[in-house]
């Protein structure tokens, strides 16, 4: 592999955690790997201090044009690559795997020697459309199924899920999940700074219905109206207005707060802050696959995490761990297996003080830093 080269259908600019696109090509870069990263924007051209790895593929800000000129700007990058480079590898998630089609096609009469690979991060996230959302990601997929070298995906049951949809016996495959800057979410860089004496639970990342922020409410109401002196932050884009009128409507900003994405720079403080994080992801296929950046971050800030009973957590943890709390969500009933959990921790008193466990960060260290989780990545490309 002689070089390698990442293209996404995504806006950076509008990413609140860009380290999944970052932290790879810094890993390349520091081993001597050349990397290019492709995609679009919004509104603004972002870096990240990679000037010369981060390609942007329009000039376009008005949404159509750009979203057309963008997708022809694709294929195009895609057909240069494998006229003027050999032994190169280009990666591009399911939203783009049509669009390689004419490379694929000269890479093979020209006898190049350049490999294709689909990274597969997310499946649809749309709780009512996601069967027919599906049927569309299979469309792409069993392109790359027919034509592609390999197939990269963020946990193992994604890969299990997904594939279990075609019979192939050999394929080429690698793992590589979410990781952490070990750095940046460094808790001796950081000092408790709590201006109250409630119990605060947490949670940064997109925040919408179908993620469970808004069974985290409740869950959180309903302890509240039981007497128990908490909070809860939740900072992020909310994506659901509904959420918003909920807290509206009821009169709950005395204790729930809802507030707009910071610099990722900021999220460590907010952790550390914090008495409890919570993922309240619902018992759904697409949380199920997935691998939370966001609980990383939660470990490597020495925290246990209250989290869904469900593979994306069990994976990691197991069904036993001394450094997460489970609550049951494959019942009816969520709200009320989050307001029993947390309540088990409060009454059992099963934090200490600032829930700070040296034990949470080793074992993210040991096993789920950028630097680990791209050397899959790498490691396996310069296998095809």
């Amino acid at each position: 592999m002689n070089k390698f080269h990442w293209i996404e259908a995504k806006q950076l600019d509008r990413v609140t955690n860009y380290s999944t696109e970052i932290e790879p090509i810094k890993y390349a870069l520091n081993n001597n790997i050349e990397a290019f990263y492709y995609c679009t924007f919004e509104k603004k051209k972002k870096y990240f201090g990679f000037n010369k790895n981060i390609k942007y593929l329009g000039f376009f800000r008005k949404r159509f044009i750009k979203a057309i000129e963008f997708q022809m700007l694709v294929v195009f990058k895609a057909i240069s690559i494998v006229l003027f480079r050999k032994n190169s590898v280009i990666m591009v998630n399911q939203d783009l795997i049509r669009h390689m089609l004419p490379a694929v096609f000269f890479n093979k009469i020209l006898k190049q020697q350049n490999k294709f690979i689909t990274d597969i991060r997310t499946t649809p996230t749309g709780v009512h459309t996601f069967e027919k959302d599906m049927k569309s990601f299979h469309s792409q997929f069993q392109i790359a199924i027919k034509h592609f070298h390999g197939f990269s995906f963020i946990t193992p049951f994604m890969e299990e899920y997904i594939m279990s949809e075609y019979r192939l016996k050999n394929y080429r495959s690698v793992n590589w999940s979410s990781g952490v800057d070990i750095d940046l979410f460094n808790p001796i860089h950081y000092n408790r700074e709590k201006t109250n004496e409630k119990f605060t639970l947490f949670y940064h990342g997109g925040i919408s219905i179908s993620r469970g922020n808004l069974n985290l409410i409740k869950a959180a109401e309903k302890l509240v109206k039981k007497g128990y002196n908490i909070e809860l932050v939740q900072v992020g884009i909310a994506v659901d207005k509904e959420i918003e009128k909920y807290i509206e409507n009821n009169n709950l900003s005395s204790w729930c707060q809802l507030l707009p994405p910071v610099p990722l720079e900021m999220i460590p403080q907010y952790i550390a802050n914090a008495d409890l994080p919570v993922l309240p992801f619902p018992h759904f296929m697409a949380w199920r696959v997935s691998s939370p950046i966001k609980l990383m971050e939660y470990l490597a800030m020495g925290k246990k995490v209250l989290a869904p009973n469900m593979e994306s957590f069990t994976d990691v943890f197991g069904q036993n761990s001394d450094l997460v709390f489970y609550f049951n969500s494959t019942t009816n009933d969520p709200i009320a297996e989050m307001t029993i959990a947390i309540q088990k921790i409060l009454d059992n008193k099963l934090l200490n003080n600032d829930n700070f466990y040296s034990e949470s960060r080793d074992f993210v260290t040991k096993n789920y830093t950028w630097e680990k989780q791209a050397a899959n990545l790498f490691n396996f490309c310069g296998t095809l």
